[in-house]
């Protein structure tokens, strides 16, 4: 449990102060955009890799927390059922905090579709990913693990959203006043309507077919829960 505390500590950590604004700036400087993007990756990869590694040598480590149950697991399903669709219309709509809106210096306009909803779709998928396997491993060691994901992608969009407004461009800005973070806070205080139209139907029936795939193999690949 320590030691997967200690690779998650390690993967936020070096995420978080690399992408900070006085080490992101001074880096950029040195090595160009593209060059910080490589190194960023590569630092992402050599803490997360080990990460899983060190999570799937010592899984479900720990004392169960509470009995998980046949309900419990449908939740669990459900909420990974909506992760899939929420990254995968977050994947395939550009925004303007993207990567590649970065890289190319094109911002798109106007909130559309899932990002009406919340500007951080990846990042509410991941934290979704990181709830739906904590209700079906309540272990002490898959809690970390997985509850890491849940932390990491709150504390990342948070840490984003105020490096971009310090230095982003006008369009980020402007996309940030019209969206929230929080899904549907921005609809609810007015600032955003939803507008179902707008979602990706190719999209959601490509999550869906996902999550079913993933779920019928899920035993195989991964494993699960034998308690």
């Amino acid at each position: 449990m320590t030691k997967i505390l200690f690779w998650w500590v390690l993967f936020a950590g070096t995420h978080i102060v690399g992408s900070s604004v006085p080490v992101r700036t001074r880096l950029i400087r040195a090595l160009g955009l593209r060059g910080f993007k490589g190194l960023y990756t590569l630092v992402a990869l050599a803490t997360f890799i080990p990460l899983c590694y060190v999570y799937s040598a010592n899984k479900h480590a720990g004392a169960v927390l509470f009995p998980p149950g046949q309900g419990l697991r449908l939740v669990a399903q459900a909420i990974m059922l909506l992760a899939f669709v929420v990254l995968v219309q977050g994947i395939t709509t550009p925004g303007p905090l993207g990567s590649l809106a970065e890289m190319t210096g094109a911002y798109p306009g106007a909130a559309r579709g899932i990002q009406r909803i919340t500007r951080h779709p990846q990042n509410i998928g991941f934290a979704l990913f990181g709830m739906a396997h904590c209700l079906a491993n309540p272990i002490g060691g898959d809690w970390i693990f997985f509850g890491g994901f849940v932390v990491y992608a709150l504390l990342s969009a948070m840490h984003q959203d105020r490096r971009t407004r310090a230095t982003g461009p006008e369009a980020v800005r402007d996309f940030q006043k019209q969206t929230s973070l929080v899904p549907f806070a921005a609809i609810l205080s007015g600032r955003q309507r939803l507008v179902a139209r707008e979602l990706n139907p190719i999209a959601l029936w490509a999550s869906v077919a996902l999550f079913a795939v993933v779920r019928y193999f899920h035993g195989w690949l991964f494993g699960g829960y034998r308690g």
